[in-house]
């Protein structure tokens, strides 16, 4: 045998042809051992602090003289037994990284009245808290028979719902946000944006209704962070 498969257990190539040499040696000082390695002694200094840190060398003098000495050989088990559990617990935030470099963004696009009356239903079938911003009424004044029926449905469900409104356009239901703030007419957009879960639904109304619905974990969390931006400089009434 010689060092070489030590480097399929982690070691450098420097620090398995070292400690296979002090192994093989028994007991053996930097100069015997840098004679049967062919290592210069100043490096042979590095990879034995590098081994000792591994629990692989051991040393004790003898008189002014420093022995070095291979450590059980089980103890390279140890050595890999705290790599797995470095590795494990590292686990999962490096999943959480690649789910989130390699997450998948759907984008449906809905267009005319029952294609918006479908991405507002979404809301619903959703089950989850909704922000909405940019809103000036549109659902009434566009779909006024659909309007009743998505608020009886957000009510049915018991759902949350918090609304930035545009001031001076027309007032939101009673009793259906659970709980609005306004923000000055200058700040009006021809859109309004609905996040919900995963989920951003932008409805544009004129000159054609349109509703675009992206799903994904990572836009949504921005389009929030957003919401909450608008919130915070946001006035009750």
């Amino acid at each position: 045998m010689d060092y070489q498969p030590l480097t399929k257990v982690g070691l450098s190539d420097a620090e398995a042809q070292i400690y296979y040499t002090v192994l093989k040696l028994g007991n053996a000082t930097v100069k015997e051992i840098a004679k049967s390695s062919g290592f210069h002694r100043t490096n042979i200094y590095d990879v034995l602090e590098k081994l000792k840190g591994k629990g692989l060398i051991t040393f004790y003098l003898l008189g002014k003289i420093t022995i070095y000495k291979a450590a059980d050989p089980e103890n390279l088990y140890a050595y890999l037994r705290e790599k797995q559990l470095a590795l494990d617990s590292l686990m999962p935030d490096l999943k959480k990284l690649q789910e989130s470099t390699t997450e998948k963004i759907e984008v449906e696009v809905f267009k005319g009245r029952e294609g918006m009356k479908a991405s507002w239903r979404d809301m619903i079938k959703e089950q989850k808290t909704m922000y909405g911003f940019g809103v000036r009424g549109q659902l009434r004044e566009y779909l006024p028979d659909f309007a009743p029926q998505f608020y009886r449905d957000m009510k049915r469900h018991k759902l949350k719902y918090y609304g930035i409104y545009v001031k001076g356009e027309r007032e939101p239901p009673h009793g259906f946000y659970t709980q609005v703030r306004y923000v000055p007419k200058e700040m009006s957009s021809p859109v309004a944006t609905f996040i919900y879960g995963d989920k951003v639904n932008i409805n544009i109304w004129e000159p054609m209704m349109m509703a675009i619905v992206i799903k994904s974990k990572e836009v949504a969390q921005t389009y929030r962070k957003h919401f909450k931006l608008l919130w915070d400089i946001a006035h009750h009434e």
